[in-house]
């Protein structure tokens, strides 16, 4: 996915304080989890593409 040399938004706070950062890094965690949850979703894709003769 390329996260390991690339900075990633996952969301911001327009009102939180000026010496707060902008960005927010995901972690290992975070990021293995959304993994997962890709990988569910492409083979719950791919299985609902097959029984429906795609």
């Amino acid at each position: 996915m390329g996260l390991t040399n690339a900075e990633v938004l996952l969301g911001f706070w327009p009102a939180a304080p000026n010496d707060w950062p902008r960005l927010l890094r995901p972690t290992l965690y975070e990021v293995t989890g959304l993994c997962a949850a890709l990988s569910f979703a492409t083979s719950a894709l791919d299985l609902s593409n097959r029984l429906a003769g795609v």
